[in-house]
């Protein structure tokens, strides 16, 4: 009897050596585990695309040529003042008689870069709202943060799809207003936002200019030098 109960316990006992190589791959498997859920998360929807599963968004993203072209030549021509280039992209050329406010904003925001269009079916057909993040650089500025534009309603005329930059109806200002509110545009500008703190955190003079910043946005003063949604 007394030897079965030695040879019971003997059973139940882990091998030292056993034990030691047990911990060692879980110590190797939970930070290649932690690794591959951190890529999936980041890279979950480049890799449903890649898959043909697309996650469903309101906007699509860079869909239409004819509308990033346009896009990022409105910005190009922006950033650079030119004033005969940003007349033939919109629909009321007077708009940009007095240039005073784009060259106020080209003196702080120098230039567009990695231009991304997200766009959202309009009211009216061939219509869409679009919202383009992009990275911006700044006067004295090392850092190149997101900034996301207010919305561009686009249209398409005879000669190609033009901005919308006249007084919009109610109806679309609405529409507009509404879809602002969806989850999805939210998540653009909290990405956005998430992108500013990060730079502001690495990089000191976008730090002090990131404060001013947010501070003309708490007193409400209007600033159209700003990064987190702006004009053009």
């Amino acid at each position: 009897m007394g030897q079965k109960k030695s040879s019971g316990r003997k059973a139940g006992r882990v091998n030292p050596r056993v034990k030691r190589n047990l911990i060692i791959m879980w110590a190797i498997f939970i930070p290649v585990l932690i690794f591959v859920i951190f890529f999936l998360v980041k890279n979950k929807d480049e890799l449903l695309d890649g898959m043909g599963i697309q996650e469903e968004h309101i906007y699509q993203v860079d869909s239409n040529p004819e509308i990033s072209k346009l896009v990022n030549d409105y910005f190009t021509a922006y950033a650079a003042c030119d004033q005969m280039a940003l007349q033939k992209l919109v629909l009321d050329p007077s708009q940009f008689d007095d240039m005073t406010i784009v060259q106020k904003k080209a003196a702080v925001v120098t230039g567009y870069k990695n231009i991304k269009c997200y766009t959202v079916k309009g009211l009216a057909e061939d219509s869409f709202v679009v919202y383009a993040v992009a990275n911006i650089s700044i006067a004295n500025v090392i850092s190149t943060p997101l900034e996301l534009n207010h919305a561009l309603y686009v249209v398409k005329k005879e000669s190609g799809y033009l901005i919308d930059n006249s007084a919009l109806r109610k109806d679309v200002l609405d529409y507009i207003a509404s879809i602002e509110q969806k989850p999805d545009i939210q998540e653009l500008a909290q990405m956005v936002k998430a992108d500013q703190e990060k730079c502001a955190a690495e990089d000191e003079t976008f730090r002090d200019f990131y404060k001013r910043l947010t501070g003309n946005q708490q007193q409400g003063t209007g600033s159209t030098e700003n990064t987190g949604n702006t004009e053009p």
